[in-house]
């Protein structure tokens, strides 16, 4: 996968298109555009992008090096999703961190469905995206809450693991 595309993929799954003192406009709808999601990546085969895990700060559309060192990334992210070896030969795992605040103090506990609710939007666009440029995508729900968050470096209090998704290219 080339960072062109993976650029493509993030802008369709968490681009912004318009924003104003009260909110942004991204690709995918929010309950409220309250978006309460971060990207995280863990990269494996993407030219252009070092190995390693990765976050997406949507707002600058530019990605931010959480954790460049770990030789073992790829089992330590198969252990986490559960013993799917698949994981381990995909360009690119996507991982996206909801924060509950976002919308738990407007809306209270519908809130918590919204999130999930508003994830389908993101997971449905990574879908979309990745057909025309020739990639794959297997959303996964088989991750171990914890042992993510461990791997991503997240407080469970503040945010966690909501969805995952591997993206690579087709055979």
């Amino acid at each position: 996968m080339t960072i062109e595309e993976l650029t493509w993929l993030l802008w369709a799954t968490q681009g912004v298109q318009k924003r104003t003192p009260e909110r942004t406009y991204r690709t995918v709808p929010s309950g409220g555009a309250r978006h309460p999601f971060e990207t995280y990546l863990i990269v494996r085969n993407v030219s252009g992008v070092e190995p390693g895990i990765w976050r997406y700060l949507a707002l600058d559309h530019k990605l931010v090096a959480v954790d460049l060192t770990r030789p073992d990334l790829m089992d330590e992210t198969v252990r986490a999703c559960a013993g799917q070896a698949f994981v381990r030969d995909c360009a690119v795992l996507f991982a996206w961190a909801c924060v509950p605040y976002r919308v738990t103090w407007r809306y209270a506990d519908r809130g918590y469905r919204d999130m999930h609710v508003d994830v389908g939007h993101v997971g449905q666009n990574l879908y979309l995206a990745a057909e025309p440029i020739g990639c794959g995508v297997c959303a996964i729900l088989a991750f171990g809450d914890q042992a993510m968050c461990d791997l991503l470096g997240l407080d469970r209090r503040e945010q966690w693991v909501i969805y995952c998704a591997s993206v690579g290219k087709k055979g």
